[in-house]
């Protein structure tokens, strides 16, 4: 995710207003007795899409809709490592290696882009989640890689905060996913973040969060503009690795539930 993209995310918040009566109960609660994934529905959202910056799609691009705290653009063609390898590519080839593994555990795995193509574009974020929604999943676990500064390394995740009408029915749950995200992932050996606090932040204005009605995280896996962490994401090795530290993150969340 481009840094400049998330200015207004608020990175660390108090208190959540987790509680509040009257919030809608829609939300889709998982149910797997021992963290089992036999049946579990999981849509993975490769961030962006490498024709989301080909001038051909410059309409499709600049479609925007209200997110419930702003207005936001339909997405963006991410970030890059310093060589230029592109965060959709990375995001593309773990999403795969992440589908693997959880079909293997017996997972029913659908993705929100079909391909990583200069020649394609999007979908919308807001599509993205109105996926999750149709599929009614279980989960849905968007990849990002983020574009801080150099000296900025490690995951973090990232959960919605309170907006009646909008978030109310799932921040509870959204929380509890962000958060066996972080344990399950460091856990399993993934860099935590040296910049994010906790490596949790809850945002106000992104939209995949605030459109979903099931439990739904973004994690930023790494940041690309630091050496280390490109030096992981740059290589099928590497990317292996952020799968199996996404999937034991997925499997902490319904171990937890």
């Amino acid at each position: 995710m481009n840094r400049l993209s998330r200015t207004s995310a608020v990175a660390v918040v108090a208190v959540l207003a987790l509680g509040l009566a009257g919030a809608p109960a829609r939300a889709h609660e998982p149910a797997a007795p021992g963290g089992s994934l036999d049946g579990k529905v999981i849509l993975i959202d490769p961030g962006h899409q490498l024709g989301n910056s080909n001038p051909r799609f410059a309409k499709q691009m600049s479609q925007t809709r209200f997110n419930g705290a702003i207005v936001k653009g339909c997405n963006t063609s991410g970030t890059a490592t310093n060589s230029g390898f592109p965060e959709a590519t990375f995001t593309w080839r773990v999403a795969k290696q992440l589908r693997k593994l959880l079909s293997q555990a017996g997972a029913r795995v659908e993705l929100t882009r079909t391909s990583n193509s200069y020649d394609a574009w999007g979908p919308c974020v807001w599509d993205r989640a109105k996926h999750a929604n149709r599929i009614n999943a279980d989960a849905m676990v968007s990849i990002h890689a983020d574009g801080a500064s150099s000296g900025s390394r490690g995951f973090f995740a990232m959960a919605p905060a309170f907006i009646k009408g909008w978030t109310d029915d799932v921040v509870k749950v959204d929380r509890r996913l962000a958060g066996a995200m972080i344990d399950g992932m460091t856990a399993a050996g993934a860099p935590p973040s040296n910049y994010i606090g906790n490596q949790l932040m809850v945002s106000r204005d992104t939209t995949s969060l605030n459109f979903s009605n099931v439990p739904t995280v973004t994690v930023e896996v790494g940041n690309m503009r630091n050496s280390q962490d490109a030096a992981l994401m740059t290589t099928r090795a590497g990317q292996r690795k952020y799968a199996e530290w996404l999937f034991a993150g997925i499997q902490r969340f319904f171990a937890r539930s």
